[in-house]
């Protein structure tokens, strides 16, 4: 039976690595190819372009962000195959099977791990046997069997990273690459602490597929493990290979736990890193020990800061840190506590998130004793709970977009440090910028680039931080472009200036007459030139 193998990404650069284990896993036994949507394509073409196929079974990875849309299309797709078989497996139903086969049109639920579930799941449709397979839900078969299969048969499948659909896109997308499952930790607000043991794969397999990885044309690497420094061994070798056999431009990212970050690992990358390969994603949620120890995330802040400093301090690794907004015990002045605690970092990227309510979390079943009121439908955001009210939830995404505008953006790297080296509170500093956005009217979507820095000059009102929105805004482009400031020079000026510099510092007078954005600013003459596609910036006394 011809089975196709689907999900919805939220950006045409992500991928599905749950799809490509499925394919390995199956084709070799079974009709099945393997097809990416994104949640911005429309629900008729997708209809279509599935029907076109021709498929008997169509099965969906399920996510907090694609439900809804898949909710929708296996409505459509009934209504116009009725005989089609659907299959949904993926986090967002493994630990809610019976809600989604009585309220979705759909005939199974795979409940986690899939690589054998699923061909088996295809062979017994087939074969129209009794189907009574671990991990495999449907109406009057409803069980809390969670699938999981040893890593040892994963290995087994031909390679799911390097597969000939994905060649031509290969530097265009980020590859996601797993070197061990489940999670050592037990986050009640997280799925994975719902799942038993850690588990790695092989030294000899992930180098096997590594050099795969590093020979290919991809660019972005992102390990899916939950805390890839768990076991310190298996990390640095990981990274020690990586090391050895990365290519020109490409970058690995990984989740790491860093107060629980070994110091050999910090060594390792301090002596042997290239600058610019490796990114990490540090989770530090709150700085509140009751909020921490609420949720059974045991975190020591002091020693999490020693490695946080020690990574930053080489300027080897990008570094993005994460909080979460609306975890138990944390006020609206705690939460800006919080916030201000980790900003002082300056990391590349900080994400501030709100606390999602997921199914099957203790989070959720304990949602009333903290008086949790949240989305009914995916993404189940919280709206608010017993010490943050709606309005402090409304405040804290202002500064939130702010943030995301100003900081995580990279684009105002001079004007931002120079500004939060005055601030008393961070969080406080972006959130009064977004009352003044919303007090002026400024465009929140939609915005030109001009318009992001003219606004926050408005705001600023310093000619030494006006200076530095001209720096950062001139550095963000290969060609000249349109100015959102007044002029420094007139153009008569402008012809004395640059006939001074080629005359005072021997540069080339064609180059800075045709090339070049010339301003007056405080430390002397900032020089800009636009060639070949590149970007030159000087000042000169």
């Amino acid at each position: 039976m011809k089975t196709l193998i689907t999900t919805l990404n939220l950006k045409f650069i992500h991928t599905s690595l749950s799809l490509r284990l499925l394919y390995v896993a199956s084709y070799h036994e079974h009709d099945v190819d393997f097809k990416e949507y994104t949640i911005k394509d429309s629900l008729e073409h997708i209809i279509e372009d599935i029907l076109r196929m021709q498929c008997q079974i169509v099965a969906f990875s399920s996510y907090i962000w694609n439900i809804e849309y898949i909710q929708k299309i296996c409505a459509m797709l009934k209504r116009r195959q009725p005989n089609i078989i659907i299959i949904l497996g993926g986090p967002e139903v493994t630990y809610e099977a019976d809600y989604f086969l009585k309220n979705y049109q759909i005939d199974y639920v795979i409940c986690g791990e899939g690589e054998v579930a699923f061909p088996a799941l295809l062979k017994a449709i087939e074969n129209h046997e009794k189907i009574d397979i671990t991990g495999v839900q449907y109406l009057g078969h409803i069980s809390e069997d969670v699938a999981c299969v040893p890593l040892s048969y994963v290995e087994s499948l031909d390679s799911p990273y390097i597969l000939p659909q994905d060649q031509d896109n290969m530097s265009k997308r980020i590859l996601y690459f797993e070197s061990s499952r489940g999670c050592p930790f037990q986050c009640q607000y997280c799925l994975s602490s719902l799942e038993k043991g850690l588990r790695f794969f092989s030294e000899s397999y992930l180098k096997k597929q590594l050099k795969l990885i590093c020979q290919s044309g991809v660019k972005t690497v992102k390990f899916l493990d939950r805390s890839f420094n768990a076991d310190a061994h298996h990390a640095i070798m990981i990274l020690d290979y990586i090391f050895k056999h990365y290519q020109s431009g490409q970058q690995f990212q990984f989740e790491i736990n860093a107060d629980v970050l070994n110091q050999k690992i910090i060594d390792f990358i301090s002596e042997n890193a290239p600058k610019g390969l490796l990114r990490f994603e540090i989770g530090i949620q709150s700085t509140y020990e009751p909020t921490n120890q609420a949720v059974k995330r045991m975190q020591n802040f002091e020693r999490l800061s020693e490695v946080v400093q020690q990574l930053m301090s080489d300027g080897k690794c990008d570094l993005h840190l994460d909080l979460i907004a609306g975890l138990p015990y944390e006020s609206y002045e705690r939460f800006a506590k919080s916030f201000d605690d980790v900003f002082a970092f300056r990391a590349k990227e900080l994400q501030l998130g709100f606390l999602k309510l997921l199914r099957g979390t203790s989070l959720r079943n304990d949602a009333n004793e903290y008086g949790y009121i949240y989305q009914k439908e995916s993404p189940y955001e919280m709206i608010e709970n017993k010490w943050l009210s709606q309005t402090d939830v409304h405040n804290i995404h202002i500064a939130e977009d702010m943030l995301e505008k100003y900081w995580n953006s990279g684009r105002f790297v001079r004007t931002m440090n120079a500004v939060m080296d005055e601030q008393k509170s961070a969080f406080y500093f972006f959130y009064h910028l977004g009352c003044f956005y919303e007090k002026q009217g400024y465009k929140k979507m939609g915005y030109q680039l001009d318009e992001l820095f003219s606004y926050l000059d408005r705001y600023l009102q310093r000619e030494d931080y006006h200076e530095l929105l001209i720096q950062d805004y001139l550095s963000q482009f290969k060609v000249k472009p349109k100015k959102w400031y007044l002029p420094t020079l007139t153009p008569q000026e402008r012809k004395e200036v640059i006939k001074d510099l080629v005359e005072r510092y021997q540069l080339d007078r064609e180059l800075l007459f045709r090339y070049a954005i010339v301003e007056k600013i405080t430390q002397g003459y900032l020089v800009v030139i636009y060639k070949d596609y590149q970007c030159k910036m000087d000042i000169y006394k």
